[in-house]
């Protein structure tokens, strides 16, 4: 009799610890937070090493290559890079923060979405076409001249106004964050990243050739698609509930 009880207690299956799953909240939130705390100790960083005098930082946070000769113009050239890696970093915890903090709460109280993932999605969506709103607008702003047929195709400027550089300083910006986010979020999406990744290499060749209004037909073509896939993601959402 003991023998069979100690061969029943050997045989008996062991009890392991099984960790809960982690909900869809929780794993955004896990995101969110790395996005921000990446990005934000990147730009303190740069920003930090420009108060301390140090001269690679202020590549990054003042724009290079000042026209001497014309008053707020100036060239484009290899350390723009790094004032557009700043400016995607800023872009990228801001849209981190508005999605988070202001329009995920805004649609949670008043649509009927209980799904967490339907909430996220939307909230992206929304804040997507917030975004390529504004970038269109732009793009159509600085290809007004050759729309309009006002300009040339190229400038016979060698340097460009504070302006034009500020567009294409912003607008890859914008590209990289965006290539950065499709394949953080959405890595089967090959039609958004190939629509960023041409975008941003029509913006470098048009900053190139000194053509800001081409790289404005560009942000403006780029931005229009991207509205109508976000569009038709918003209603997949509504068709979906």
């Amino acid at each position: 009799m003991p023998d069979k009880v100690k061969s029943q207690q050997t045989t008996a299956p062991k009890r392991r610890f099984q960790r809960r799953p982690l909900s869809a909240e929780t794993l955004q939130t896990i995101y969110d937070n790395n996005i921000m705390g990446a990005t934000a100790g990147f730009f303190c960083a740069i920003w930090a090493g420009w108060l301390m005098g140090e001269r690679i930082s202020s590549t990054f946070t003042t724009p290079s290559y000042e026209d001497p000769k014309t008053p707020y113009h100036y060239y484009f050239g290899v350390k723009d890079i790094a004032l557009v890696l700043l400016v995607a970093s800023k872009i990228l915890f801001a849209r981190t923060c508005i999605i988070r903090y202001i329009i995920r709460p805004m649609l949670k109280q008043r649509l009927p979405l209980h799904d967490f993932l339907q909430q996220a999605r939307l909230a992206t969506a929304v804040y997507s076409v917030l975004v390529y709103l504004l970038s269109a607008c732009a793009g159509l702003w600085m290809a007004y001249p050759i729309l309009a047929r006002k300009s040339e195709l190229y400038s016979s400027h060698d340097s460009v106004s504070a302006i034009a550089k500020a567009f294409i300083i912003v607008q890859g910006a914008m590209q990289v964050s965006e290539i950065v986010v499709q394949f953080a979020e959405h890595p089967a999406a090959l039609f958004a990243k190939l629509n960023a990744v041409l975008t941003l290499l029509v913006v470098v060749a048009a900053s190139i050739q000194r053509s800001v209004p081409v790289a404005g037909v560009a942000v403006a073509a780029a931005s229009v698609l991207h509205l109508v896939t976000d569009v038709w993601q918003i209603g997949q959402i509504f068709g979906g509930n």
